[in-house]
């Protein structure tokens, strides 16, 4: 039988009160009124204006976004953080179990690299930042080598980015790799909202031949605060395509 994500696997916090009372995932059922909660608003499917302007206006808005996340990089890390400590109904749990292979979250901080590995069983980690999000805070890839984990950066610019569909597939293989040898996966961005969350959303649609939407809502339902944009959920239903096509192929 499949395991459905959120069906308390061990390891998950049970100390969070958000998590008493969850509907389980189950065969979801996704509606457009519920979209509006995971789905981020955007003017013309998430293209911006110099996107639309043609290739010139995509690089230099390419080169923008990248600009711009970098500089707001540090003030929306303090955020993440602020919500992580604060008590109350503004607190976000920093990471969680999706299912017996996968954690998703917020950046794994040098400080968690004992509890990932020890108490999760964390054995591999994807990495959907780039570079300078990472430099200072997590530990290096041969850092987390010498803990006994393997480290696969996927590298998408942050609050814009878009996960290429290549890189679906090679984080999918890399969770599916470790989900055979009984082993857990983190795998994060910088809060652990969107590319991470694209990412996870791509996994499940390959193990459990959800939708998209399918399967957005049931992570969803075990971190709420999750935001997909709408390019992002076009390229997972890009994924979606390729992989039902290659299932029905290999029938």
């Amino acid at each position: 039988m499949v395991p459905v994500p959120g069906a308390g696997w061990p390891g998950r916090d049970r100390g969070d009160p958000a998590s008493e009372g969850r509907e389980e995932p189950g065969s979801p059922q996704f509606s457009s009124s519920e979209s509006s909660r995971w789905l981020a608003a955007s003017p013309g499917a998430g293209a911006s204006p110099l996107r639309s302007a043609g290739w010139g206006g995509m690089a230099a808005s390419a080169w923008l976004e990248a600009g711009l996340a970098r500089v707001l990089f540090y003030p929306t890390l303090l955020y993440t953080v602020f919500r992580g400590r604060v008590g109350g109904p503004a607190h976000r749990d920093w990471y969680h179990r999706i299912d017996r292979t996968v954690l998703l979250g917020a950046l794994p901080l040098r400080s968690m690299t004992h509890r990932l590995v020890v108490d999760e069983d964390v054995r591999g980690v994807i990495t959907m930042n780039e570079e300078y999000e990472t430099r200072f805070l997590c530990n290096t890839s041969k850092e987390w080598k010498q803990a006994g984990v393997e480290q696969l950066r996927l590298s998408t610019v942050d609050m814009t980015g878009v996960p290429t569909l290549a890189n679906l597939h090679k984080g999918v293989q890399f969770v599916l790799k470790y989900q055979s040898l009984g082993q857990c996966v983190y795998v994060h961005c910088k809060a652990g909202r969107s590319r991470s969350a694209t990412m996870v959303a791509a996994y499940l649609i390959q193990v459990h031949n959800w939708s998209p939407e399918e399967a957005i809502e049931a992570i969803a339902k075990i971190r709420s605060h999750i935001s997909i944009r709408p390019n992002q959920l076009q390229i997972l239903k890009e994924f979606h395509k390729e992989t039902a096509a290659r299932a029905a192929k290999n029938n």
